[in-house]
């Protein structure tokens, strides 16, 4: 059964929106995790890739995000998601719907997160913390500028940091991409602009809270 969605996975779901452009040309997934590694992004850290354990759990939780992507936009009639062992391609629907029976088996797979270990679920969610921390840990602390931090209010529209917790910009942020989202007729770059505002905010509430 697919997982519910924590914040981190909307952030990545919320981003792979946005590569809309790169997988209707095709993209590795490679190439797809060094870009979520970098701005305006930075939804995975540099150890995303660093032993063979974080490389199979971050796969399997992009694998997870773009299978949901898949089913949505197959749904939403934009196309077909293919998401080969090299490649990862936006296929128009009809051209690509021999494919939809044969990936079942993997759709299968990594929308159920059992598979992600062999043990019960409460080491599979503590496994899934431990992955999430360990992206967000290494940028948590990083300093932030003011200037950064006032383009960062002004892109999601807060007046002031000082009582904003992060509940609230939360709730800001998924109106803003409500409004702003691809999905809904709205523009990549101001969709990727409110992400790495949110990004940078929730860092600094969090690292000074």
């Amino acid at each position: 059964m697919p997982h519910p969605l924590n914040e981190q996975q909307t952030l990545l779901h919320d981003a792979l929106v946005t590569f809309r452009p790169e997988f209707e040309r095709g993209i590795s997934e490679y190439d797809l995790i060094n870009a979520l590694k970098s701005p305006p992004y930075l939804v995975f850290d540099e150890d995303a890739l660093g032993d063979s354990l974080m490389m199979f759990q971050t796969h399997f939780v992009l694998s997870h995000c773009l299978y949901l992507l898949k089913n949505e936009w197959r749904e939403q009639k934009i196309g077909q998601l293919d998401i080969g062992l090299t490649r990862i391609t936006l296929l128009p629907i009809l051209e690509s719907a021999a494919n939809i029976q044969t990936e079942d088996s993997l759709a299968n797979y990594y929308l159920d997160w059992s598979n992600l270990s062999a043990t019960n679920e409460y080491d599979v969610e503590t496994l899934l913390d431990s992955f999430w921390q360990k992206m967000a840990g290494a940028d948590l602390h990083t300093s932030i500028s003011g200037a950064e931090l006032n383009r960062a209010c002004i892109t999601m529209k807060i007046d002031s940091l000082k009582d904003m917790n992060l509940p609230e910009l939360k709730q800001q942020y998924r109106k803003l991409q409500h409004e702003n989202h691809p999905d809904k007729g709205g523009r990549i770059d101001v969709s990727q602009s409110i992400l790495q505002a949110y990004t940078q905010l929730r860092r600094y509430i969090t690292a000074n809270g």
